[in-house]
């Protein structure tokens, strides 16, 4: 998958974040242009960063502003 706003791959995003680990919240908004962006991809992101075991235990509050 892919995030427009920050042209980037989720792969890319992913990679990052396992590189320099940081609570799911911060992955988003410093690994990614979501937060200024549409946001529409933080659901799908935060699901596969899940899938991929990365902090799986960290709350979103962005995924539950969005629900």
């Amino acid at each position: 998958m892919y995030c427009i706003c920050s042209n980037r791959s989720f792969d890319d995003i992913l990679s990052q974040q396992r590189a320099d680990p940081l609570p799911l919240d911060e992955m988003i908004t410093s690994y990614t242009s979501c937060t200024s962006g549409c946001g529409s991809c933080i659901k799908a992101l935060l699901a596969e960063a899940e899938i991929s075991g990365l902090d799986p235990i960290a709350v979103s509050k962005l995924s539950v502003q969005e629900a």
